[in-house]
C-alpha cells in the first residue's frame, strides 16, 4: 500500500471524506527523505485531525494503530517483537514520544 493510500485511509477512517479532503489539501508536504516510512507526514495529518475533531481521539489513536500494523512484515504482525511493540506504543498520539496530545 502507497504512502498516500495510507494517509488518506487514516484521515478517511476517523473523519469521513470533507475532512479527509480539506486537511490532505492543507498539510500534504513532500516526505523526508530519512522518514521513508511517512511516519513524520502522519504525524502532522494528526495533528491537524486533532485539531479540528479533538472529540475523535480514541478513533484517531485506532487509525495511528491500524497504519502501524500495516508497516510490520508478515513475522511482526503473527508475533510481533518487543521492538515492534514498542515503537507502535511511541508512534501512538498522546504517547509522549510520538504525536503530542491537543
Amino acid at each position: 500500500m502507497s504512502l498516500a493510500d495510507r494517509m488518506i485511509r487514516l484521515l478517511w477512517a476517523v473523519g469521513g471524506e470533507d475532512v479527509a479532503a480539506r486537511v490532505l489539501r492543507a498539510h500534504w508536504r513532500p516526505q523526508p527523505s530519512d522518514d521513508p516510512l511517512g511516519r513524520a507526514l502522519r504525524s502532522r495529518l494528526v495533528e491537524a485531525l486533532r485539531a479540528e475533531l479533538p472529540e475523535r481521539a480514541a478513533e484517531i489513536r485506532a487509525a495511528v494503530l491500524a497504519d502501524e500494523v500495516t508497516l510490520l512484515d508478515a513475522a511482526d504482525r503473527a508475533r510481533p517483537s518487543r521492538a515492534a511493540v514498542l515503537g507502535i506504543i511511541r508512534a501512538l498520539p498522546g504517547s509522549g514520544t510520538g504525536t503530542t496530545p491537543a
